[in-house]
């Protein structure tokens, strides 16, 4: 029996987690005594909602014309980080199950300031956010902020120094930008020199958070293949469809009693009993009834699909014109389609030609009309029909954030970039409509990353160039791969042809740390690994694959964007020319078809990104970080993530002995 699945997105569970409760939106809501005058009141509320600031029990005054402090600052964007922390993931490979700033690896990470010490409250805050940017920037990238050995965290933050830390979510690729950005949005204004205080810093957050619930950051970036085409977050999903007070009876109450179970997953076969029995009679609620029972998980999924549409039906039936709710009725529909349609793509078709029925029963250039349509141009696409998609997006895509995004995305990859250029560049938003301002400079910035694209696979090639022309350098690492923890040093000299490494890991299995060595012979790609139990060298080929992450590993950078459609991202920070690297999962996995790997065949790639750090001056790699994820026919799922540092001003000589030689060929 096929059963409907109701999956919340993690965007969306964020978005819950951020926006403030109905309760405590309540306009009588004041968390502080001061601030019932103070013209930032609304964005301090907000900022007690969300969980910024601390509020209740002995705090009564939020002092909001006291100039905020670098600490202060520096929490409020670890706060903001770590409840969103799926916004930059893209860019840092931080999940939100990572625990951030604790260490991933053997060692804590370091902190380089004096005067923060790990027993106050701002040591954690600071910590993490000094990890953050140097993932997102380099080493050291904290200090190219707050220079020197000292942090001074009670020295009062200024607007520049701010600026430089909200530009992480600009996406702004030259740092030495990042006050014309933040400025140019409206997050700050003022002069740069000028202490912020904590009523503006309010404000600063209050508009962040909006702009995180959009969801636009790196908008055409579609890693993992499940991003497009887009449609927009359901905020709520378990409406009643209609108004009951809290004295309700009879039909009412059983109606409202069986939503309600839903809501809080506590429904059982008596709720969806109830709930046809309603459907059955004259309850006028028909809308809520079938809506609900489009839920239930017992019932063929096909039988849900029909009161989807019923649902879809009582709302033209009672003629009451509710945009909102008729894009999550449709959304439900769209939902199902999905599934259907995953193991039988002719649903697509179905549904599709169901949903234009509707059409007549809507004005056009409505609202309405506009909640209907973002599904149908969403179902165009996934049956094939490009141009029409296309069209429907292009129609109301000016004032409408996700036929936007689907608009450029697909004409970017129909490789028609200059006709997403020119509808971009003639968009004239009003200086109110904020939300589609922002949008629109994200894609321009996007598109302009798209054409830069060759010049970056030239630049990340030169480097990769110049790191295979060294004489020799040191790298020294922490990687985790299938539930392995390893930190190593590996010396390489290219004159010998020759590599030595020496580290220790630590199995899933045991507590204890193992130590581990191994030579390579890169001409004869033969390893010599030691085994301490035995005190003996085991040989073995370092040609053969055993994941596909060695076989892309082994690829060219221009094969990687030629044949594995790699896309590239750059940004400048301090020292650094930093390039983060995407590969779609669906291109490896076409390209695994051919490869021959000792794991077995490859079923999914959910992540494939690596992130390079390179030294502006020498051109040479600084540091390298990765994610991998690879799912093998077996349902094996093989996770392999890790960072590198490189040493290239030294004198490497590496020679493998003899006796591991000979050890090993006995």
């Amino acid at each position: 029996m096929q059963k409907k699945s109701k999956v919340l997105t993690c965007a969306l569970l964020v978005c819950s987690l951020l926006v403030p409760s109905a309760a405590s939106a309540a306009s009588s809501y004041m968390p502080y005594s001061d601030i019932s005058k103070h013209w930032a009141k609304s964005s301090i509320i907000r900022g007690a909602q969300y969980g910024l600031f601390a509020s209740g029990g002995s705090i009564e005054r939020f002092y909001p014309n006291r100039e905020l402090t670098r600490a202060e600052f520096v929490a409020l964007m670890d706060r903001v980080f770590v409840v969103g922390q799926q916004h930059l993931y893209p860019l840092t490979f931080l999940s939100e199950h990572d625990e951030f700033g604790k260490g991933e690896g053997f060692d804590e990470p370091y902190l380089p300031y004096k005067d923060v010490d790990r027993l106050t409250w701002m040591y954690g805050p600071t910590l993490r956010m000094s990890v953050l940017l140097e993932r997102l920037y380099g080493p050291g990238a904290i200090q190219e902020i707050f220079p020197g050995q000292l942090f001074s965290p009670n020295q009062p933050i200024t607007r520049e120094e701010a600026a430089k830390l909200l530009a992480i979510y600009t996406m702004e690729t030259d740092q030495q930008k990042a006050w014309n950005m933040v400025n140019e949005w409206g997050w700050l204004t003022g002069r740069p020199s000028d202490k912020l205080k904590r009523g503006e810093a309010a404000v600063v957050f209050d508009r962040l958070v909006q702009f995180l619930q959009r969801d636009v950051m790196l908008p055409l970036l579609d890693y993992d293949g499940q991003k497009f085409p887009m449609v927009p977050e359901v905020q709520d999903m378990f409406p009643l469809f209609a108004p009951y007070t809290d004295q309700v009876t009879g039909d009412d109450q059983i109606y409202v009693n069986a939503a309600e179970a839903i809501r809080f997953h506590e429904d059982s076969e008596e709720t969806f009993r109830a709930l046809r029995k309603l459907a059955e009679g004259t309850f006028d609620n028909k809308v809520g009834v079938h809506y609900y029972l489009s839920w239930d998980p017992d019932t063929e999924i096909a039988d849900n699909l029909e009161h989807a549409f019923k649902a879809i039906d009582a709302y033209f039936d009672d003629r009451i014109v509710l945009p909102d709710t008729l894009q999550l009725l449709v959304a439900n529909v769209y939902d199902m389609a999905l599934q259907t349609g995953s193991t039988d793509p002719k649903m697509y078709e179905k549904i599709l030609e169901r949903l234009n029925g509707y059409e007549q029963k809507i004005r056009k250039n409505t609202k309405e009309s506009e909640a209907l349509a973002i599904y149908q141009a969403a179902l165009e696409v996934k049956v094939g029909h490009m141009d029409k998609a296309l069209e429907i997006y292009r129609a109301f895509a000016p004032h409408h954030q996700e036929a936007l995004k689907n608009l450029v995305y697909y004409l970017v990859q129909n490789e028609q970039l200059s006709e997403a250029e020119a509808f971009l560049a003639g968009l004239q938003p009003k200086k109110t409509e904020v939300e589609i301002i922002q949008l629109t400079r994200l894609l321009q910035q996007e598109l302009a990353i798209d054409l830069e694209q060759a010049s970056i696979v030239r630049d990340l090639s030169f480097t990769m160039g110049r790191m295979e022309n060294l004489k020799g350098y040191k790298a020294e690492g922490e990687a985790v791969l299938r539930g392995f923890l390893v930190k190593y040093t590996e010396e390489v000299d290219r004159l010998s042809k020759a590599r030595h490494a020496t580290g220790i890991y630590q199995s899933p299995q045991k507590l204890v740390l193992d130590k581990w060595e191994s030579y390579t012979d890169t001409e004869k790609n033969i390893k010599y690994e030691r085994n301490f139990d035995s005190e003996s060298w085991e040989p073995s080929r370092v040609d053969q694959q055993e994941f596909m992450s060695d076989y892309v590993a082994g690829m060219s950078v221009k094969d990687r964007a030629r044949i594995l459609g790699a896309r590239y991202y750059k940004q400048s920070f301090g020292e650094y020319d930093i390039i983060t690297e995407w590969i779609p999962g669906d291109k490896i996995v076409e390209a695994a078809q051919n490869v021959s790997l000792n794991h077995g065949k490859i079923k999914s790639v959910p992540v494939y990104m690596n992130k390079y750090y390179i030294d502006s001056d020498s051109d040479l790699l600084v540091k390298h970080v990765w994610r991998y994820e690879e799912v093998y026919d077996t349902q094996e799922y093989v996770a392999y993530a890790g960072e590198e540092t490189y040493k290239t001003q030294v004198d490497v000589r590496v020679s493998i002995p003899r006796e591991v030689v000979k050890g090993a060929a006995r």
